[in-house]
């Protein structure tokens, strides 16, 4: 994924008005982040077992959300090497997890603020895996 995709996914988290965009741009993050981890798991320089879990992590948040409305999943490019290459992958799924939670103070989203808390778990708990599949140097641990 290009700089300028995480930068308007990023804006798009943010776009505390439409509850729609929100949502849609944390599917998208999930969904890129989520074919990151799979093409991870054959990467010479990744512990495979991590990237498996990060993969799992982005699906099941994914199927928590409505698909969003444009109906095609972003491009993505290669990360750059070692754990410095994930960090923005890291970055905006930490981003997804702080955009969901506050959506669960939105009136708007109140019947699905325990849904938006658990996909916003597991946005998290994929960043944190996701800084766990390569060490310093691209080497497996």
């Amino acid at each position: 994924m290009t700089q300028p995709t995480i930068t308007d996914l990023a804006t798009a988290l943010d776009d505390t008005g439409r509850v729609d965009v929100v949502l849609g741009a944390a599917w998208d993050a999930l969904d890129v982040v989520g074919r990151l981890a799979d093409t991870l798991t054959f990467d010479e320089g990744s512990d495979e077992m991590q990237a498996m879990l990060v993969g799992i992590k982005c699906a099941d948040a994914r199927r928590l959300l409505p698909l969003p409305e444009h109906g095609r999943p972003l491009e993505t490019g290669a990360p750059g090497p070692g754990r410095a290459g994930l960090e923005p992958y890291g970055a905006l799924l930490r981003h997804v997890d702080a955009a969901l939670r506050r959506l669960t103070s939105v009136p708007e989203c109140a019947a699905d603020a325990q849904q938006l808390a658990l996909v916003a778990d597991h946005a998290a708990a994929a960043a944190d895996l996701l800084m766990t599949v390569r060490q310093d140097g691209g080497q497996a641990s």
